[in-house]
């Protein structure tokens, strides 16, 4: 004979059971696993961008403390083309997947490189440009081969593509929270070299007349995309929308000129 206690263990039981088919239900039909984060953007007028902001001329602190650059003028076309504002949660690197997962923000424009590491964690939009790693030395200095630099001290920004690369070349590595500080460090000789992306060393050198090189080609190439969280599909579809929409209008070959000369998609 079911008692009471028994009774009501069944049909809590039976509730739960029903609850989870109709949630599993929801899911296949709507196909965005519970993603309402466009919603919400969209009825706040507003998404939350993470970005560094130690990353010129992708994205820095200009001499009037404003926060400009490409991944800046990118993000608020993007805004625009959404019909939303944008806000920026300046973020250090090593901590700035930790900020997106724990919802600190929507999305990421911050130059972020598409790996298999990180997609293990986040999801990526379309690549939004295209890029590649580069040793910077030293005028005088001795290296001469970017991929032969085994047991020299060489600089990388820590959680970085450049900071695996200075790993697989198998250097003294010393690690740094932005580039601002590996090439401080490469000004007063503690190091002898830096791994950074090819437009972030050729625009440090330039804007603060360091007595630095680029060594050979490329160490490898990359891609940067919007990085998001994996259940925000919708989010990701609309964003993939509005770049589509400004690399076709002319927005994205404008802002890429003012910033490097030419088009880097």
């Amino acid at each position: 004979m079911i008692n009471q206690r028994n009774l009501f263990l069944i049909i809590l039981s039976l509730a739960l059971m029903i609850l989870t088919a109709c949630s599993s239900k929801t899911v296949s039909q709507t196909g965005q696993s519970g993603d309402q984060s466009l919603d919400r953007i969209k009825s706040a007028g507003v998404i939350n961008v993470g970005i560094e902001g130690a990353y010129p001329p992708f994205n820095y602190y200009n001499d009037k403390n404003e926060l400009v650059g490409f991944d800046v003028d990118i993000a608020n076309a993007i805004g625009d083309k959404l019909g939303v504002k944008v806000i920026f949660v300046v973020t250090p690197w090593d901590a700035i997947i930790a900020g997106l997962l724990s919802e600190k923000y929507d999305t990421i424009v911050s130059s972020m490189g598409i790996t298999e590491e990180r997609m293990q964690k986040v999801d990526f939009s379309k690549p939004y440009y295209h890029t590649g790693a580069q040793l910077f030395v030293p005028n005088d200095s001795p290296i001469t081969d970017p991929t032969k630099i085994e047991g020299l001290k060489i600089g990388a920004s820590i959680g970085t593509t450049f900071e695996s690369k200075a790993k697989e070349l198998k250097v003294d590595l010393v690690t740094y929270k932005n580039d601002m500080l590996t090439f401080q460090d490469l000004v007063n000789n503690r190091i002898q070299g830096v791994i950074t992306d090819k437009a972030v060393g050729s625009s440090v050198i330039k804007e603060k007349s360091y007595p630095f090189k680029a060594i050979g080609g490329l160490l490898y190439e990359e891609e940067a995309a919007f990085t998001l969280r994996k259940e925000n599909n919708a989010l990701k579809d609309a964003l993939n929308k509005a770049l589509e929409e400004i690399q076709s209008d002319g927005t994205y070959e404008k802002i890429s000129k003012t910033w490097f000369g030419n088009d880097i998609r």
